[in-house]
């Protein structure tokens, strides 16, 4: 039976040393309810595998909000039982704001669960993406020297064929290759694709991308602090004249991305065939990891649309 009031995801994460790490967002819509899909999604979950469950699940509880005047819901009394059974660790800080929205509603509905995985450095951050927090969290040192890191990239030349000088580039290449033919294949072979590295490289003018095009810009990543510490003001001391600046500044950088988006991706995709696929190339190293692997974002469910 489909199940509306809540939406899983989860993802198993291979990692060397044959170990792995299974990660899961969840959403409960509102009002929250513990259903069977829920319980089954418990029960699935690898019982020996560090785990971390990340979710938006509209729970309200002494436990993760100390300052909750009224008891708890038996739903959320039945939540946390659930949760504790299942040996999920509650990593969030207590009494920390994790969504926030007019000047009044405050809450820590954003939950971070762990099992078999120590988690450190939680922090809900402002951010105008959504007016649910940004929670960044550190895995533990001992269950981080598993996770490879990236290879090294090594840069990638590329030539403008068409400025190519090609009657110097095959008079050389004829000049570098013998009349007489090689008595072994492969020493012809080497010959050849000596002789033919060596003419492109001295009649063919190149050049060197380094990272590729940034997305994620300066200017973009300005406009982005601007408006973010616009809306911490405004939600430290909510007043007409800082809501004002708020929508402002983050009316500027939704302009500034939906601009980047619409004039890179959009503009590829718009290319492309029904059904064929998107070249790698245009998003693989767009926006380089500024930031150690061993850390993990999570933005909960987005109230905006781009």
């Amino acid at each position: 039976q489909h199940d509306t009031s809540l939406e899983v995801v989860v993802v198993q994460v291979a990692l060397d040393q044959n170990r792995d790490l299974t990660v899961a967002s969840a959403y409960m819509r509102p009002p929250p309810q513990i259903s069977q899909s829920f319980r089954r999604s418990l029960n699935c979950l690898p019982a020996s595998l560090p785990l971390l469950l990340c979710g938006d699940f509209n729970m309200h509880h002494p436990q993760w909000e100390p300052f909750l005047e009224n008891s708890p819901s038996e739903v959320a009394a039945e939540f946390l039982e659930l949760c504790t059974d299942a040996g999920l660790t509650l990593v969030n800080t207590p009494g920390e704001i994790t969504h926030a929205r007019g000047t009044r509603e405050r809450s820590c509905i954003d939950l971070t669960w762990s099992k078999h995985l120590t988690v450190s450095d939680w922090l809900a951050s402002v951010t105008p993406l959504s007016d649910h927090y940004m929670l960044t969290f550190t895995l533990h040192q001992a269950f981080r020297d598993t996770i490879p890191s990236a290879p090294p990239s090594a840069p990638r030349m590329f030539y403008s064929w068409g400025k190519c000088k090609w009657d110097l580039f095959a008079k050389d290449l004829d000049a570098q290759l013998p009349a007489c033919g090689y008595k072994r294949q492969l020493t012809g072979v080497k010959a050849f694709t000596r002789a033919l590295t060596t003419s492109y490289r001295r009649h063919c003018p190149r050049g060197m991308h380094k990272d590729g095009p940034r997305l994620w810009d300066d200017t973009l990543m300005e406009a982005e602090r601007i408006a973010t510490d616009s809306k911490a003001r405004y939600l430290q001391l909510p007043t007409p004249d800082r809501e004002a600046d708020m929508q402002r500044t983050r009316s500027q950088f939704f302009s500034l991305l939906r601009e980047r988006l619409r004039n890179t991706y959009l503009r590829r995709i718009s290319k492309l065939n029904p059904g064929e696929p998107l070249a790698w190339k245009y998003i693989s190293g767009r926006k380089k990891g500024i930031t150690p692997v061993s850390h993990i974002y999570v933005i909960r469910r987005r109230s905006t649309h781009l």
